[in-house]
């Protein structure tokens, strides 16, 4: 393999209640949902595993919230099922002081 190609990138934004309201090429690579298909249709839950939806991803919102970055290794679901490990970093995203969404970038490990 060549050495100067960069692993696959997602970025995904949502809004307050985790809708998808940006999805990248690289996130659509990633997870084989179309644009089509996920902005303003799904919600973040849908790229975590149903045991992670109850206990991950409200304490990934809260750490990201509170502290400016949530960074953990977590399992995520492929839109065919399938599920892998990536590193997950979440920011929020503000308007002045307000929080209304958050941004994520996944690099798959």
């Amino acid at each position: 393999m060549g050495g100067t190609t960069a692993s696959p990138l997602s970025v995904i934004i949502c809004d307050i209640q985790g809708i998808i309201t940006r999805y990248s090429e690289g996130a659509k690579d990633m997870f084989g949902w179309s644009q089509e298909e996920i902005v303003g249709k799904q919600n973040v839950a849908v790229f975590h595993t149903k045991e992670n939806v109850a206990k991950l991803v409200p304490r990934l919102l809260k750490t990201a919230a509170e502290k400016g970055v949530f960074e953990e290794e977590v399992t995520l679901v492929k839109k065919n099922g399938e599920t892998f490990q990536a590193l997950l970093n979440v920011k929020p995203v503000k308007q002045g002081a307000q929080l209304v969404g958050y941004i994520g970038t996944t690099h798959p490990l």
